[in-house]
């Protein structure tokens, strides 16, 4: 029975993952567009990720989800 506890909570877990979009669907590019890039949005992850961009993200590229922190 614990067993099969455990396996609903990692299925809940997966579940609750967040989907990412491709590089292709948001049409991300490795430079910059004119002084936007990765490094300077709220959803860039230190070293090279994104929280919404699947993939290798470089900190001088941009996509159209590019988003300024206030």
């Amino acid at each position: 029975m614990l067993a099969a506890g455990l396996g609903l909570a990692a299925a809940s877990a997966r579940a609750e993952a967040p989907v990412k979009v491709s590089q292709q669907e948001a049409l991300y590019q490795t430079t910059p567009k004119g002084m936007f890039s990765c490094a300077t949005c709220t959803f860039f992850l230190k070293r090279r990720s994104c929280k919404v961009v699947a993939g290798d993200i470089s900190p001088t590229g941009w996509c159209k989800l590019f988003d300024l922190p206030d």
